[in-house]
C-alpha cells in the first residue's frame, strides 16, 4: 500500500472519530441536570414516598454507627433496604440498634419521622451508606 493511501485512510478515520465525539458531546449537553448520585451527611434523598437522611456516621473500634431519619414509610421497617460499602464489601446492618425491627403500627401517620441508629461492621476508611427501595438507590458518603 502506498504512503498516500495510508495518509488518506488515517485522515478519514480521524474525521470519523471527530464526528462521533461531536455527536456524543451534543447528546451529553442536551441531557439536562441530573440529581447528585452521592449525598453528604445531613442531606435528604427521596425514593418514591420515602424521604431518608443519614444524619451521622460514627466509627468506633467495635462497630460503625449510622444515625438515620426517615419519613413516609407507611408501616415498613426503617431497617430494610440499608447497606454499607466499606472494606471492599457490601454489608447489611448487624444490629438494628434502636430502630424498630417490626413494621410500625399501620394506623400511624405514614409521614411521621423515624430517627434511629443502625450498627454495621467496623469500617476501615470512608464508608458509603446506601438505601435501596423500589429499584432505586441513594448513597451518602461518610466523613
Amino acid at each position: 500500500m502506498s504512503t498516500r493511501k495510508l495518509i488518506i485512510a488515517s485522515l478519514i478515520c480521524g474525521l470519523l472519530i471527530l464526528g462521533a465525539g461531536t455527536v456524543k458531546l451534543l447528546q451529553t449537553a442536551n441531557e439536562g441536570s441530573v440529581a447528585p448520585s452521592v449525598f453528604v451527611l445531613g442531606e435528604s434523598g427521596v425514593i418514591g414516598s420515602v424521604t431518608a437522611t443519614v444524619n451521622d456516621i460514627r466509627v468506633t473500634g467495635e462497630r460503625t454507627l449510622v444515625n438515620v431519619t426517615m419519613s413516609g414509610l407507611g408501616g415498613d421497617s426503617p431497617v430494610e433496604g440499608w447497606s454499607m460499602l466499606a472494606n471492599g464489601e457490601i454489608t447489611q446492618p448487624v444490629d438494628s440498634g434502636d430502630c424498630p425491627t417490626m413494621p410500625r403500627d399501620p394506623s400511624a401517620n405514614p409521614t411521621d419521622n423515624v430517627t434511629c441508629t443502625m450498627e454495621f461492621v467496623v469500617a476501615v476508611g470512608t464508608p458509603t451508606i446506601v438505601y435501596a427501595r423500589d429499584d432505586e438507590k441513594r448513597q451518602w458518603l461518610g466523613s
